[in-house]
């Protein structure tokens, strides 16, 4: 079994999620009012920081609370230029993404208790439901869409289908865990240098336990990255891959 690096020089991430969702006091339009006091909050650390509404915040609450497709969607969203966090939040959802460069888990985690003080603070969401860490991934050491960097295979019938374009979900059990895996490739991404094509994998993991206070979410948050990490180490990078990536342990 492939051991876990510390870090990899060659870093594939290209952003890290942190997501939880909840649902809101009856009558109370937690995304239009928590935006604000988290806005107060998070200026003291980002003093640039920016206020966004997104389209989604004009559809009426009745429609995007009984379409599966909207009901945990964003209204707003905070970030500050140069800043590779990003704070999104809706009537159901509150989202903290970092951007490549990845900061490391300890900044991410730091930053993600902070957040979890100022949501506990405001009062509006009392309980948290399903809570999860998804990482999102772009390889590029095979040509997309090869992905001899996975340990995968990909058979219909006697088609092998390891080298075609493919997108797929699954979702596995895991110990205290749930993970859910998609696999894009090719894909093609924007960075400011440019875009660049390769082979997405989207991993995002969550505690099968459902937290009853924002104290079990803190509790968890260890089980699930290390979890998540060791998923896409163990079971997902081959070794070869990984040591092209120059890992550090």
């Amino acid at each position: 079994m492939n051991r876990i690096p510390r870090r990899l020089n060659k870093e594939p991430l290209i952003e890290a999620i942190w997501q939880a969702q909840f649902e809101p006091k009856e009558g109370l339009p937690v995304g239009d009012l928590l935006p604000g006091i988290l806005y107060s909050d998070l200026k003291v650390d980002y003093p640039n920081l920016q206020l966004h509404r997104l389209p989604t915040a004009d559809i009426p609450a009745p429609i995007a609370q009984f379409d599966p497709n909207l009901r945990f969607s964003a209204k707003y969203r905070m970030e500050e230029p140069g800043s590779p966090f990003l704070f999104q939040i809706g009537d159901r959802i509150i989202t903290m993404n970092c951007r490549k460069p990845y900061a490391g888990w300890s900044a991410f985690k730091e930053r993600i208790f902070r957040l979890l003080d100022e949501i506990e603070s405001s009062g509006l969401v009392p309980v948290p439901g399903r809570h999860s860490l998804r990482y999102i991934d772009l390889l590029t050491l095979n040509p997309a869409p090869d992905l001899k960097a996975l340990q995968v295979q990909f058979r219909i019938g006697q088609w092998n289908l390891q080298n075609l374009p493919l997108q797929m979900r699954v979702e596995v059990s895991d110990e205290d865990c749930n993970h859910v895996v998609q696999i894009a490739t090719p894909a093609e991404v924007n960075f400011p240098e440019g875009k660049i094509q390769g082979s997405v994998i989207d991993l995002e993991t969550f505690s099968k336990s459902m937290p009853s206070s924002w104290q079990d979410v803190r509790t968890q948050i260890d089980l699930i990255h290390d979890r998540s990490k060791a998923i896409f180490y163990q079971q997902l990078l081959t070794a070869d891959a990984i040591a092209l990536m120059e890992p550090e342990y």
